[in-house]
């Protein structure tokens, strides 16, 4: 598909500076936006910064033996650019939806007190589960879900994967200040999923308790995926292209030994 599209370079540069200038102005001044909700408290600031550093540092302990991927969100996008192969991916999004409910099990052992829980409260504070509020429809968080998890996985694609990519090791921490910018934005519209089985482990858990779904559960299960896609075809295009001008390239140089050691021999 990728290779179909032959973009000239310029072109190409101005497909990637419209795609980072979109992302640019939807986290700064979305984060500008939902951060009125909170009433300028550090809640916003501190779980942003707790998501996106906790993936950053996972991600460094993880990346050689697995990818690092811990998300099923991110696999996807793997899967859909073939560099995972079908059942491969699909056993990473199996184990990390268990991992995700281990978490949440272990979170409610950690904070089963009389202080977290009281009266009708079955859990402490639902376990951090992700709800749409109820002051923005469910079409727009899903939307905000699917975008959010586009600029996730945009950067993993174009710092992890591009083979010109200039993050080299530090690359987890590119994907780590992601994460913490979707948060900053998603936070006080949907808790900011952007992750199925971050999602999945407090609402199964919060259903073996005896609490009810919340609103929109289910854009946390198809957002992503989407916003996943379009993030895996967008960078196909550019590192498709890439990978051709590379072809292309090492073609005339071959051609261009070829005639100086043609221009030698006579």
């Amino acid at each position: 598909m990728a290779a179909s599209l032959k973009l000239s370079k310029s072109m190409r540069a101005l497909l990637a500076e419209f795609i980072a200038m979109t992302l640019f102005v939807f986290v700064g001044c979305g984060a500008a936006v939902s951060s009125q909700a909170k009433d300028g408290d550090s809640f916003l600031v501190v779980v942003a910064l707790a998501f996106g550093i906790g993936i950053s540092v996972l991600a460094y302990t993880i990346a050689p033996i697995s990818g690092g991927h811990i998300n099923p969100a991110v696999t996807f996008a793997f899967m859909i650019l073939g560099k995972m192969k079908l059942i491969e991916g699909l056993q990473y999004i199996v184990v990390q939806f268990l991992g995700a409910m281990f978490g949440a099990v272990l979170l409610w052992g950690s904070t089963d007190s009389s202080a977290f829980i009281s009266g009708s409260v079955k859990t402490p504070f639902d376990l951090g589960a992700n709800g749409v509020n109820s002051y923005i429809s469910v079409a727009s968080g899903f939307l905000v879900e699917a975008i959010g998890t586009y600029l996730l996985v945009w950067t993993v694609m174009m710092t992890a994967v591009h083979k010109k990519n200039i993050a080299g090791n530090i690359a987890p921490i590119a994907i780590g200040w992601s994460v913490f910018l979707a948060h900053s934005v998603l936070i006080p519209l949907t808790g900011c999923g952007i992750n199925p089985a971050r999602s999945a482990g407090p609402h199964i858990i919060n259903a073996f308790a005896g609490v009810s779904g919340p609103r929109g559960w289910w854009i946390f299960y198809t957002a992503p995926f989407v916003g996943s896609i379009f993030a895996a075809l967008s960078a196909a295009v550019l590192m498709g292209l890439d990978d051709d001008d590379d072809e292309e390239e090492a073609v005339a140089a071959t051609e261009e030994k070829k005639e100086e050691l043609k221009s030698a021999e006579a």
